[in-house]
């Protein structure tokens, strides 16, 4: 089965206990509903923004051979450990060096990661969040448990819609 097959297959399985709530009320449907819609949207949107994200930075990295082949051949057996420990205490002033570069980087590193942040897979569900509960909140019909719980369920449905089409 394709992915657009499953995910229409979860989704109508999904609404039908969900259509029960009309039953009950519709203030309690629709808050439902739209808490459900808007968290499953942001965490898409979340997700999808720093896949890109995460993509584009492993296409600049470079990953190179910790040991190279001289090194194995030198010393297959790493019968030199000594010479490793000093190489090991270096490190570990490097990794210092590195922590007080990257205090001194952040503004840097948060605009060069703001793509993320900003992104409009993730601006527009948290517009239709916001506006969702001010249109509920206005017409009287929020119904604040089914809400909370409408949060709960879309962030788990949004999850496992997001590792079927993402991953």
């Amino acid at each position: 089965m394709t992915k657009i097959k499953k995910t229409v297959i979860f989704v109508v399985l999904l609404h039908v206990p969900i259509a029960l709530l009309l039953m009950i009320s519709t203030s309690v449907f629709a808050s439902f509903e739209i808490a459900m819609l808007s968290t499953v949207m942001i965490t898409l949107g979340s997700l999808y923004a720093y896949r890109n994200m995460i993509r584009a930075k492993v296409g600049e990295a470079e990953i190179g051979d910790h040991k190279d082949a001289i090194d194995v051949m030198d010393d297959p057996y790493d019968l030199y450990e000594d010479e490793r420990d000093m190489e090991i205490a270096d490190v570990k002033e490097l990794i210092k060096e590195e922590k007080k570069l990257q205090k001194q980087a952040l503004l840097a590193n948060t605009v060069k990661n703001a793509s993320a942040l900003v992104s409009v897979y993730r601006l527009i569900p948290y517009a239709f969040f916001a506006l969702g509960f001010i249109v509920l909140k206005n017409n009287d019909m929020m119904h604040l448990w089914s809400y909370l719980v409408g949060l709960a369920y879309g962030i788990v449905i949004g999850y496992f819609v997001a590792r079927e089409w993402l991953v």
